[in-house]
């Protein structure tokens, strides 16, 4: 049987205990927030929590599948590649959509993280995730490679390699794990940017 439409009303509560979530598990991780963390944020009863998740993990799931579906997705549909070995503006412009997204979200990437290493289905999600960085850059390889650079670049290899980079730069800086390294948005951006460019072009 087919779920029923929420109503405004259901609409407005799950889009509460979302966001409390999100707020949450960029704060204290997935294991150090609890069910009751989240409907006490919320303003919720557990009760009513329940009318839309049966768990923690199953509105992590919700979280991280609206999360590829709404955001992630769209955001590479439109990608235009670089138009020459001085487009710096692609590499600065992907980036910087990259890095916000990462970081507006940065709550659902640690948690589904945290969870990968013991549950296929958030193995899942991050490996989408991975692959929709993977086939970018992989595709930024071989335009690379139609204007005579980086011909001895395996595509694929060199994405895996630039794609897990960017994840791991950005969990560590975005999510605070204090290795005491001091930079700012603009800066890692710029970083990740030129190492990008830079492998591709060599200059």
């Amino acid at each position: 049987m087919p779920a029923q439409p929420l109503t405004p009303k259901g609409r407005q509560t799950r889009h509460a205990i979302e966001q409390a979530a999100r707020k949450l598990f960029a704060e204290r991780g997935f294991h150090g927030t609890t069910l009751a963390d989240i409907t006490s944020a919320a303003g919720k009863s557990p009760a009513v929590f329940y009318r839309y998740y049966t768990d923690k993990e199953d509105l992590l799931a919700a979280l991280a599948e609206s999360f590829l579906r709404d955001i992630v997705t769209p955001s590479g549909l439109s990608l235009q590649l670089p138009t020459s070995p001085d487009d710096t503006e692609f590499f600065h412009s992907v980036v910087t959509g990259y890095w916000n997204m990462f970081k507006q979200n940065i709550g659902i990437m640690i948690a589904v993280a945290q969870l990968a290493a013991t549950e296929t289905r958030f193995a899942d999600v991050q490996n989408e995730f991975r692959r929709f960085g993977m086939d970018i850059v992989a595709a930024s390889v071989r335009r690379a490679q139609e204007q005579g650079h980086g011909t001895e670049l395996n595509p694929q290899h060199t994405a895996a390699a630039i794609a897990l980079l960017f994840e791991n730069f950005t969990s560590v800086v975005v999510g605070g794990s204090g290795i005491g390294l001091e930079i700012t948005d603009e800066d890692a951006i710029a970083t990740l940017s030129t190492i990008w460019k830079k492998t591709l072009y060599g200059f």
